[in-house]
């Protein structure tokens, strides 16, 4: 079972209980030499450390390994990057390496280990899929890993995710209060909309946008039809069906998390049938009114799974943020 998207990445990455350093030519020395150009403290004939928590520190050629093993061959292409995405990268590999081996630790010390016929079940499913052993092996080539790494991959990964979905199961149990609450609150809602764009604009051109809104709101509020006046003045793309008809600057029936968030406060608090105020995100001016919203009508079972699913993730991250913090895990790169 795979909790959030941060798991999975670890469950990727290669391990390295020690300081290996650099091979001089090998792929690694190569990539690390090139990204040093940019970020100095990779620089492969020093292998400094990246990253450090209590009892150990990261290095730069454990870091430059994991970003091999995680990208593949696409790992070359990191050096045309620009600095700031380097310097965000390597942090964030550097971070979970360090994470990777406090979180091995507490495995071991609660006793969590893979045996070696776990690993080869998971190792023969994944080969499975990708079309048979042999279509999988030259898959690892490409992206230049060995079957001994990838079980190690695995046999960490593994480790790493039992750990985490014990320490979920700990804390989250079934709340038949929180199911009562999700019921009561909506969960799509239905708008109408019209979008001024002001990306790329200068104040005194934005405040020519926000004066033309202004006035289109006032027209929609005594009364004008919301979606003849989406139809006239929305700038949104997605007024435009593939017909070539316009849909009244309607989005039906969206969830949470689907929008940005100015819009969906809007969406999901402004009264039914009303019109917001004018808006402002990154897109430009919005004003929206809202049609509808609904409750959630699934099967009980099926949204005690989803909030099962959201409060083990925020136990996840927060276990997580408590090692980093209990640990003192630092990243020894400059902002």
């Amino acid at each position: 079972m795979r909790f959030i998207s941060m798991i999975i990445m670890l469950a990727l990455l290669a391990g390295c209980g020690h300081k290996n350093g650099f091979e001089k030519g090998s792929d690694a020395y190569n990539l690390a030499k090139k990204l040093s150009e940019k970020i100095t403290v990779l620089d492969p004939d020093k292998d400094a450390a990246v990253a450090e928590a209590d009892g150990f520190k990261v290095y730069a050629s454990q870091v430059i390994e994991q970003i091999r093993n995680q990208f593949g061959k696409q790992a070359e292409t990191l050096a045309q990057q620009p600095e700031s995405n380097i310097t965000r990268i390597v942090k964030e590999f550097a971070e979970r390496e360090a994470l990777k081996r406090i979180l091995l630790q507490e495995a071991a010390d609660k006793g969590i280990r893979l045996d070696a016929t776990e690993v080869d079940s998971i190792y023969n499913s994944v080969a499975a899929r990708m079309g048979g052993e042999e279509k999988f092996l030259e898959r690892l080539k490409e992206n230049k890993l060995d079957v001994k790494t990838f079980k190690s991959n695995i046999r960490e990964g593994e480790t790493i995710n039992t750990l985490l979905k014990q320490i979920a199961n700990e804390q989250v149990k079934p709340d038949s209060a929180a199911l009562d609450s999700a019921k009561q609150v909506d969960r799509t809602a239905s708008v109408r909309h019209i979008l001024l764009k002001t990306q790329g604009m200068d104040e005194a051109q934005k405040a020519k946008v926000h004066k033309k809104m202004e006035g289109i709101l006032k027209r929609a509020r005594r009364g004008e039809d919301f979606a003849k006046l989406a139809n006239k003045y929305t700038e949104d793309p997605g007024n435009n069906n593939k017909d070539g008809s316009k849909n009244g600057g309607l989005y039906k029936d969206f969830g949470r998390g689907r929008m940005v968030k100015p819009f969906e406060d809007a969406a999901f608090n402004v009264p039914v049938g009303q019109i917001s105020d004018i808006i402002e995100t990154t897109y430009g001016y919005h004003i929206l009114k809202v049609v509808e919203r609904k409750k959630d009508t699934r099967p009980d079972k099926v949204i005690m799974d989803e909030i099962l699913r959201k409060q083990r993730n925020q136990a996840i991250e927060n276990y997580l943020d408590s090692l980093k913090t209990a640990h003192h895990v630092k990243v020894l790169l400059d902002s």
